[in-house]
C-alpha cells in the first residue's frame, strides 16, 4: 500500500465528518492498496472549534483533541465514541470506508449488524465470544472465496479489553502476490456492541510490527463508549473547546 506524505494537522475541536453510503467491510485495507492516498483539505480552519461537517444520515465525525482525536459513530441504531491517541493522525482518502493513519499505523473502523452473519444469535442466546467467532468464520470465508481466492491460516485468540469487554483478535499473513513493503499481514480486533460487531482493522509491516499494532488496537477499542441515543457532536465539540472531554 503506497501512502502519501501530506501532513494533516488540526487544532483541538476541529471536526471532520463524512457520509457512508455502503459497507465495504472486508479487506478494505488490502483492496485499497495503491489507491489510497492521504487526504488533504484545502479549507482554511480558523482555529480551535472550527469544523468540517456533513449533515446527511449515516455519518461519522472526528473531533481533534489534545491527545489525538475523538471519533464519533452515529449510524443507524449504533452510537459510540472512540479515543484515538496519536501525534500524527491523518484521514485516508477513501469515500466508502473509514481509514486513518495514526503515527504510521493504518486504522480502519467499521461495524456490522449481527443479523448479517448470525441471524439466530439472539434467539439461540449466543454469548459474545460465540458471536465473534461466528463473525470471524463468516469474514474469513469471504476473504478466501471472493477476494484472495486461496486458503488462509488464521491466528486467533480471545482477549479482554482494559474495560473488561470480551474481544477477539485474529490475523493472517497475506498471500505472496498480495504482499507489499507496507502490508505483510492483516489483523482484526472485534467486540460486540448491542446488536452489532465493532471492528478495528490494520496491517502489519516492518514499521508497524505485530506487537505494536495489537497494543494500539486494544488501547483504542478499550476506550469505546456506547450510547442509546444519537451522540450530540456539537456538545462534544464545545466540551473539547473548553478543555474537557465527557
Amino acid at each position: 500500500m503506497k501512502l502519501g506524505h501530506h501532513s494533516f494537522v488540526l487544532p483541538a475541536g476541529t471536526r471532520i465528518e463524512t457520509n457512508m453510503n455502503r459497507r465495504e467491510f472486508s479487506f478494505a485495507v488490502i483492496t485499497a492498496a495503491g489507491a489510497i492516498t492521504l487526504a488533504r483539505y484545502d479549507q482554511v480552519l480558523a482555529g480551535r472549534g472550527s469544523a468540517w461537517s456533513n449533515t446527511q444520515e449515516d455519518n461519522w465525525t472526528a473531533l481533534k483533541t489534545d491527545s489525538g482525536i475523538l471519533f464519533v459513530w452515529n449510524r443507524r441504531s449504533l452510537h459510540f465514541t472512540l479515543s484515538i491517541k496519536g501525534d500524527d493522525i491523518r484521514p485516508l482518502n477513501d469515500p466508502n470506508n473509514i481509514f486513518f493513519l495514526v503515527d504510521g499505523i493504518v486504522l480502519q473502523i467499521q461495524s456490522l449488524p449481527i443479523n448479517d452473519f448470525a441471524a439466530d444469535a439472539r434467539k439461540n442466546k449466543l454469548d459474545d465470544k460465540s458471536i465473534l467467532l461466528a463473525h470471524r468464520d463468516w469474514e474469513s470465508r469471504f476473504l478466501e472465496s471472493e477476494l484472495l481466492k486461496t486458503k488462509i491460516v488464521l491466528k486467533c485468540s480471545s482477549d479482554k479489553l482494559a474495560n473488561g469487554t470480551e474481544a477477539l483478535i485474529w490475523q493472517y499473513d497475506l498471500p505472496e502476490k498480495f504482499k507489499s513493503p507496507d502490508a505483510h499481514a492483516q489483523i482484526y480486533l472485534t467486540m460486540v456492541a448491542q446488536d452489532y460487531v465493532v471492528l478495528l482493522n490494520s496491517v502489519i509491516n516492518p514499521t508497524a510490527p505485530e506487537a505494536k499494532v495489537r497494543a494500539f488496537l486494544k488501547e483504542t477499542l478499550s476506550t469505546i463508549k456506547t450510547s442509546a441515543e444519537t451522540i450530540d457532536v456539537k456538545k462534544l465539540q464545545e466540551a473539547i473547546r473548553k478543555g474537557s472531554i465527557p
